[in-house]
Parts: C-alpha cells; sequence; structure tokens
C-alpha cells in the first residue's frame, strides 16, 4: 500500500506539469502574443491582428483549461489514476498530431519549421504519461 500511494503522489505531480505549462503558455499567449511569433520565427510582416488576436483567444482557452485540470485535481485516487494519466497523454497527443499535420501541409521546408520540434516535444510529454500510467 505504502508502494502504490507513493506511486500516486508521484503520478499527481506529473499531472501538474499539464496545467503548470498551460499557465506559462496561456499567460505568454495572451499577454505578449508577438514575442511568442518572434520565438516562433514568424516573419512580423505575416502576422496580423486577427492573428493575434487568435492567439490571445487560445491563451484564455489555455487558462480556463488549466484551472479545470487543477480543480478536478481532488477526485483522482488510486482506482483512476491510470484514466486520468491516459487524459493527459491523449491530450498532448492530439496537439502533437495536430501540430505535425499542420507542419506537413504547410509546404515549409520542416527542419526549418519551429512548429514542428513543438509537436516531437509533445509527443515525448504524450508518451511519458502513457509509460507512467499504471
Amino acid at each position: 500500500l505504502l508502494i502504490k500511494t507513493w506511486k500516486l503522489v508521484m503520478q499527481q505531480k506529473m499531472m501538474l506539469f499539464t496545467p503548470a505549462v498551460g499557465v506559462i503558455y496561456g499567460l505568454w499567449f495572451f499577454l505578449a502574443p508577438n514575442s511568442y511569433w518572434s520565438v516562433m520565427t514568424v516573419p512580423a510582416d505575416l502576422i496580423s491582428e486577427l492573428a493575434s488576436n487568435q492567439l490571445q483567444n487560445t491563451g484564455l482557452a489555455l487558462l480556463v483549461i488549466s484551472y479545470v485540470l487543477i480543480a478536478t485535481r481532488k477526485y483522482v485516487n488510486l482506482e483512476n489514476i491510470s484514466e486520468f494519466m491516459m487524459i493527459h497523454a491523449i491530450g498532448w497527443a492530439i496537439f502533437a498530431i495536430g501540430g505535425l499535420y499542420l507542419t506537413f501541409s504547410g509546404g515549409d521546408p520542416i527542419g526549418n519549421n519551429p512548429f514542428f520540434y513543438q509537436a516531437l516535444i509533445f509527443l515525448v510529454i504524450s508518451a511519458g504519461f502513457y509509460a507512467k500510467r499504471n
């Protein structure tokens, strides 16, 4: 029982990673969207006000999702921890697969696209949650 309790605590701590990233990116997208475009090497002449506003909207969505994940954390227990870990794994995988799709369908050289590397990192995070689900 001690080992299972320790494992539960470690899995719960791992699941804090997702909302922490959501808060960081959410605040970044909402408060400084143009700096994100700059980091991702998007030329300034390609960034419209609409695109920046949409990124700010995405930041708000990330903040909401982070709040929901933190608020529902109290419902995680030994019986359902594996399901919660799968929720995180699938969420990161959806983000990664969507990012890879957008990268490959964009027509730009993949090696020069920082979104490609971001999607690969999200796949690794997804695999980590999947590996630690049990």
